[in-house]
């Protein structure tokens, strides 16, 4: 199966052909679907295997040595660009899975609770379903087994987002990701092991939260930061990334 059917036949929330633009109004943004406006398309990068390449001639390249090429909202795609304010909320208009083929190795997948589902989020915008984007990124790492990937999971700002939902994300995440994640809870460890004995076992994913322990109790459970990685083999964003924003 090529990799077009594949990955349509996994109904893939894309974008509409028309871009987004924003008006700006007595400091009231509103955002609208303009179709006049052409679109730039980018084709699909022939080495979406570069890790596994890179690999190849320097055998024992670790992953800090490697400058990762990540993208913010990744999963801001799926949001439909005739909402309003969409303009601003799409901070992607390529699939995870074409950011993926196009060199990213780290993403940043904001979600929240809608219903009984857990979604992807930017600000009060609405995506794909948080486990639909999960399937693509394991696809990918099945095709391309030399790859690495590090996901940053966060809870979305300002939006509800209980803690039977939170379970449920990190549920999903396991039941997508498992035999893939990464588990060691040591950063060193992430960044001094060679890459290819990272891969060696498909161990292709690590997965670090944002804003997620806070309130975070299920039947008198606490989901801490050390349970969770214990459980589940998902590792705290602020212990392992530091943010040189201002």
């Amino acid at each position: 199966m090529d990799f077009t059917s594949r990955y349509c036949r996994r109904r893939l929330e894309t974008a509409a052909t028309c871009p987004s633009s924003a008006l700006g109004v007595n400091c009231f943004q509103f955002a609208c679907c303009l179709p006049t406006i052409p679109a730039i398309d980018f084709p699909i990068s022939l080495h979406p295997d570069w890790m596994g390449n890179l690999v190849q001639s320097r055998p024992e390249i670790a992953l800090g040595d490697i400058v990762l090429p990540g993208t913010h909202d990744s999963g801001s795609y799926s949001i439909e660009t005739f909402n309003p304010f969409s303009a601003v909320g799409r901070t992607q208009n390529v699939t995870v899975v074409e950011q993926l083929h196009r060199g990213a190795r780290f993403l940043e997948l904001r979600i929240a609770g809608s219903g009984k589902n857990v979604n992807i989020f930017h600000g009060c915008l609405k995506g794909s379903l948080f486990e639909r984007i999960l399937d693509d990124i394991t696809l990918f790492c099945e095709d391309f087994p030399g790859e690495f990937i590090v996901l940053n999971v966060a809870a979305e700002y300002d939006r509800a987002f209980t803690s039977i939902q939170k379970k449920q994300a990190l549920d999903i995440m396991k039941q997508s990701l498992g035999d893939k994640l990464f588990v060691d809870n040591d950063i060193n460890t992430l960044l001094t092991t060679p890459v290819k004995d990272l891969v060696v076992k498909g161990k292709q994913i690590c997965v670090l939260l944002s804003r997620f322990y806070e309130d975070f109790e299920v039947d008198g459970l606490q989901y801490s930061e050390s349970y969770v990685a214990k459980e589940y083999c998902f590792f705290s964003a602020d212990d392992w990334l530091e943010s040189k924003a201002q």
